[in-house]
């Protein structure tokens, strides 16, 4: 498992602090097609080291020249935990595509295929009628917002560090410790990908991380795995949450 040591992790912070406000920096480090590969062993070692009862939280950073996501476990109170060592993921491409499978009405399923450049793929269902009053599901919110960031990541990006300075752009996730410990069971890897969602509290869109498993015990790429969306089971979702905007006093 890839670690850093507690100077490593705060020099890792605060190198991403700094490549935010330089938009020719920030090109250096992210691809819009990449995304964080979690293992089975990070998520146990958080979820054990993790002391706030709800979410989970996870730092950006900039180590060695890549743009990482470091596990950050917490305190009952909510204060990032003082270690000698942090799990962390590089942001890297898919080597595969994802199937993502979904059951509409409890009787019609479609499969979508997420291509590993992040594009939506084929669609397959068995569906012969109109679902015209179906509420959309969290499979197919989440990939048209994946698909958000891969068109509209770079330029969002640029007029965050231009107009802002950085000072908007993501600097650490909050997630749902329900999401990412579902089926942990039986999971062997979560693929944590961006995607851009509108926030009507601040009239914009935001950075949102999505999570993605394979609830069989498969390994990402094996022949036939199928994947899913973590989300709650009425087809509500809450993926992460982004610091900034949101402040630490308001962190659920």
């Amino acid at each position: 498992m890839a670690t850093l040591t507690y100077e490593n992790y705060t020099s890792a912070i605060k190198t991403w602090a700094e490549v935010k406000s330089n938009y020719s920096e920030i090109q250096q480090v992210i691809s819009p097609e990449q995304v964080f590969i979690l293992t089975r062993e990070q998520i146990e070692w958080l979820d054990k080291e993790n002391e706030e009862e709800t979410y989970f939280r996870a730092d950006i950073g900039v180590w060695e020249s890549q743009l990482i996501l470091i596990l950050t476990p917490r305190t009952s109170a909510g204060d990032v935990k003082t270690l000698e060592n942090y799990e962390f993921a590089p942001l890297e491409f898919l080597q595969s595509d994802l199937t993502l499978e979904q059951t509409k009405t409890y009787t019609v399923t479609s499969t979508y295929t997420l291509t590993k450049d992040l594009s939506k793929g084929k669609e397959d269902s068995d569906i012969d009628f109109p679902l015209m009053n179906a509420p959309e599901t969290g499979q197919i919110k989440a990939v048209d917002e994946i698909e958000s960031w891969k068109a509209n990541a770079m330029d969002y990006l640029q007029h965050e560090s231009l107009e802002f300075e950085g000072k908007r752009i993501f600097q650490s996730f909050f997630i749902p410790k329900a999401d990412l410990l579902h089926n942990k069971e039986t999971i062997q890897e979560v693929v944590c990908v961006f995607g851009f969602k509108f926030s009507l509290v601040y009239q914009r869109l935001l950075a949102t991380l999505i999570l993605i498993s394979n609830g069989t015990g498969a390994k990402i790429g094996a022949p036939g795995a199928v994947y899913a969306v973590q989300a709650n089971p009425n087809n509500t979702y809450d993926w992460t949450k982004p610091e900034p905007p949101y402040q630490p006093s308001t962190k659920p």
